[in-house]
């Protein structure tokens, strides 16, 4: 630290570049993290298509939370050095003198004092931020681990842990960002602007204003440098200790970012197949929709099952969202206030208009989003096609008579003719390892994974897979009708073919 008569030296090269890391560091993890949370926005939207899509912006976060997480390691390093071999006093751990200041300051607010009170080096305010900013990185690293490594964690913890950690997750980044706007932004660039982070230095007159305290142990010669000697051995013993505490930090961080790879894509869906089936003519006011056939794998060989059912929203449109969309469009997470757990919230949609209009379905809010390619969650082309004519022939709630459509799964249906399709792709995004289940093959699906055999023949309550439907507490659930269908299956045998 220098003096001379017209400015004093505040922060070093180093600490320069550290802040401007952080920063750049903090403003894009900012950007990339609020677009996903609120990605219902018009302004996510754009972003997201700006950035070439939700992967890329996915990377991105990943690439500067990694980044973030090595400048707060270098920065544990740099505190140690000021402390154990330049002799700093610690001066940004609070104590009573801030408190004293606190109180100074609201005094001087409502009117109760001529001046603020004399404040060191670092004043209360920026104490608080500093502080604000070590915990809240402590919550983002701890939460953002659940949602980077989500196998893990659910190895270790209830599955209730990633929701949880994603909630808390986004909490506290918003938080992060509105204390940086209200807080940070009014103390060092509207109340006072402050340059010494740009240029290093601060001239005696704003010492004199913001850091009294701190320029009359300057000028008394408090301050004083170890000599070259005594600092070169006090290095020889910090340069070990912190060398291998960095190392193991470090390697932390490796492995914060290498544990799994489920985060790094998103699963692809399976290939649709292409199988002819005739169009069916029909009188007005009547709608039988053809999916295209999804295609099964199985060790019987590969089969191929058309859903053919009067579209309506009981029977057949809200299994569409559920639990693809309702994750983050259901009663307990409204984003962008769109609910589609029930008819008539999706028909009122959320804060971009109409989620269905009936007879209309270019002028549905949900088909709009599902065609414009740029919402993160989207149904298959087949999936839009009958959305769509659901919509145009009137977006009828149920079937005549107030009834649903039967079961997917029929009486003497077998895993390879319907089962299988009930998993895929509801189940088997996850269900290739999560668990140790496989739900992509008959024999891996009997096997089941570290909870028991996932299917007893002969015995549907036995199953471990029925018994994790029923709870209800798991993340992707089967409809009640598929569930009754998969436990007639299993009941009468659970025949392969």
């Amino acid at each position: 630290m220098t003096t001379s008569t017209a400015t004093i030296r505040r922060f070093s090269v180093s600490d320069r570049v550290e802040h401007w890391v952080q920063m750049a560091s903090f403003v894009a993890l900012a950007i990339t993290g609020l677009v996903q949370r609120y990605d219902g926005a018009w302004i996510s939207e754009k972003l997201i298509s700006g950035m070439s899509g939700i992967e890329v912006v996915r990377d991105i976060h990943r690439v500067f939370a990694t980044a973030l997480m090595v400048a707060v390691v270098y920065h544990f390093g740099s505190a140690l050095h000021r402390k154990f071999v330049l002799g700093r006093p610690p001066t940004m751990v609070p104590g009573k003198v801030d408190a004293k200041a606190l109180g100074g300051s609201l005094k001087y607010v409502f009117g109760r004092a001529d001046a603020p009170p004399p404040q060191g080096r670092f004043s209360w305010e920026e104490k608080v931020e500093y502080w604000s900013f070590v915990w809240g990185t402590v919550i983002m690293v701890v939460t953002g681990f659940l949602l980077w490594n989500p196998i893990a964690t659910t190895n270790i913890f209830p599955g209730e842990w990633v929701p949880t950690g994603k909630v808390i997750h986004g909490g506290e980044a918003t938080l992060a960002v509105l204390a940086i706007i209200v807080w940070h932004i009014y103390h060092v660039h509207i109340a006072h602007f402050n340059t010494s982070m740009f240029t290093g230095n601060m001239s005696r007159h704003e010492m004199e204003e913001l850091h009294p305290l701190e320029l009359a142990s300057i000028d008394a010669g408090e301050y004083v440098m170890p000599s070259a000697e005594e600092r070169r051995r006090r290095l020889t013993r910090f340069v070990p200790v912190y060398g291998f505490m960095s190392v193991v930090l470090l390697a932390g961080v490796y492995l914060f970012v290498s544990f799994e790879d489920t985060n790094i894509e998103t699963i692809k869906p399976p290939e649709q197949v292409e199988v002819f089936a005739p169009v069916e003519t029909l009188p007005p006011g009547r709608v039988t929709t053809t999916l295209a056939p999804s295609t099964t794998t199985t060790t019987g060989g590969t089969t191929g099952t058309t859903v053919v059912a009067d579209a309506t929203w009981d029977g057949v449109v809200s299994v569409l969202f559920n639990p693809k969309c309702t994750g983050c469009h259901g009663d307990s997470l409204q984003s962008g206030g769109l609910d589609l757990s029930s008819f008539d919230t999706a028909l009122t949609g959320g804060g971009s208009g109409p989620g269905i209009v009936a007879n209309d379905a270019d002028a549905s809010i949900i088909v709009q989003k599902m065609e414009s390619g740029a919402h993160p969650a989207l149904l298959t082309d087949e999936e839009i096609a009958l959305l769509k004519a659901w919509i145009d022939d009137g977006a009828a709630e149920t079937a005549a008579g107030g009834g649903t459509t039967d079961t997917t799964v029929a009486a003497g249906d077998s895993w390879s003719s319907a089962i299988a399709a009930l998993f895929n792709p509801t189940c088997t995004g996850c269900h290739g390892t999560m668990g140790g289940l496989d739900l992509s093959s008959y024999a891996t699906a009997l096997t089941g994974g570290t909870s028991g055999p996932g299917i007893v023949p002969g015995d549907g309550v036995g199953s471990v897979i029925v018994q994790k439907m029923e709870s209800g507490s798991h993340p992707g659930l089967l409809s009640a009708e598929d569930l009754a269908g998969l436990i007639a299956w299993i009941d009468a045998g659970a025949d392969e073919n």
